[in-house]
């Protein structure tokens, strides 16, 4: 990781920033410290899968799986071979590296070549990885996914017994796990999560009486990690918690975590309009009193949610100032009538902290009235991501859509 600076975060306003657009801020020390804290909180026995899929949500793939695995954390997982691929081809990262879904058979020798493990829950995509691994002399390593009521990707449990038969009658096929997806994790309800960890729990004993070694056992994501203690097994598959986003569930335990992104950019215009002057499409926020409208210069289409419109917030010179009207394609406007001597040019926060105030993607997402997941992902390609490492900033001409030269 090339280092341009070493600079106090006292001085970030002295680096160069994109003069027209946004650019979100990714502190690598807090998915540091997340990873060190979630080792610890399940346990020295059990295995901590940093989940990378959809760019690290949002936050770069390879400086994350990076900075993760060197933490602790003892595997990956992605989406998808091109994910995968990247990790693997591009960056160089040797480490265990599951991909969430059965993969294309014409892609099989691939992720054999790459040594990638793969979901198995489709037939004739293991019949593909067999051919590829016999023709490579090469096993294909896979994980069995149980569709315990996700209703998405997976073998029925009455099957498993079955599938798990047919895969060591397989040649090439090395079954090194079994895992299974909650569906309600974060429900405040949770009954559903549990009736699926019944099936999960019934379809390992069945594996084992059949003489099948189920592998490694995984059924937690972040939610359940922390709700959850009886669904730790051998290892759990943690997204949101490694990016120091708390999961929308109640009641879980308390980690200390860090937020590692915060998301900025910069006013590009000012005007003074008059009492009920509108604002933006549709004339949905219209000024009850002389307003000073500050423009910023990203939209949905950089991925901040259009739903938020006359909902969220953001900070100016340490000041809360409220979204007003609806949120356009590349432009946002906020009021900055109470915040004295706002300019063009001067930063604001849209996602971070201000002082001791903090506007969460917790907040943004209720905001939004979506899914806190869908936050830092829906974050698009043109807003630069700037590499922060506690007291040492990564210069922004490193970063090249969205990843580190």
């Amino acid at each position: 990781m090339k280092e341009e600076s070493t600079l106090g975060s006292n001085d970030s306003q002295s680096l160069h920033r994109p003069s027209s657009h946004s650019w979100v801020e990714i502190d690598l020390a807090a998915i540091r410290n997340n990873v060190r804290a979630l080792k610890k909180f399940i346990g020295p026995q059990r295995h901590l899968w940093a989940v990378v899929k959809a760019n690290a949500y949002g936050h770069g793939a390879v400086p994350v799986a990076t900075t993760a695995l060197a933490a602790g954390a003892d595997g990956l997982a992605v989406s998808c071979l091109s994910e995968a691929a990247e990790l693997r081809m591009d960056a160089g990262i040797r480490s265990p590296l599951l991909v969430l879904a059965p993969g294309e058979e014409r892609a099989a020798a691939w992720m054999v070549r790459l040594d990638i493990i793969l979901t198995a829950c489709s037939r004739s995509m293991m019949e593909s990885l067999s051919k590829a691994a016999r023709r490579l002399d090469k096993p294909a390593r896979v994980h069995i996914k149980v569709d315990t009521g996700m209703g998405r990707l997976g073998i029925a449990p009455n099957d498993v017994v079955e599938f798990a038969r047919y895969l060591a009658e397989t040649p090439g096929i090395q079954v090194e796990g079994t895992f299974s997806h909650l569906a309600t994790a974060e429900s405040e309800d949770p009954a559903y999560a549990h009736m699926q960890h019944e099936k999960f729990a019934a379809a390992l004993v069945a594996l084992d009486e059949a003489g099948h070694a189920p592998g490694m056992r995984h059924l937690a994501n972040s939610a359940a990690t922390l709700r959850f203690s009886d669904m730790l097994y051998d290892a759990v598959r943690t997204g949101l918690l490694i990016y120091g986003i708390q999961p929308d569930a109640p009641g879980p335990a308390h980690l200390e975590l860090w937020p590692a992104m915060s998301w900025k950019t910069q006013i590009s215009f000012v005007h003074k309009l008059p009492a009920g002057s509108r604002v933006s499409y549709g004339n949905t926020y219209i000024a009850a009193k002389d307003s000073i409208i500050a423009v910023l210069p990203l939209g949905y289409a950089d991925g901040y949610p259009r739903s938020a419109s006359n909902r969220a917030r953001a900070f100016v010179r340490g000041q809360t100032c409220p979204v007003v009207g609806v949120v356009c394609m590349d432009h946002t406007m906020v009021d900055i009538t109470d915040v004295e001597d706002a300019q063009v040019g001067d930063e604001v926060i849209l996602l971070g902290r201000q002082g001791k105030d903090n506007i969460t993607a917790n907040e943004l997402a209720a905001m939004a009235n979506t899914v806190v997941h869908e936050v830092p992902t829906l974050i698009g390609r043109r807003v630069k991501r700037v590499y922060l490492d506690r007291d040492r900033f990564l210069h922004p001409d490193l970063v090249v859509e969205g990843e580190m030269k």
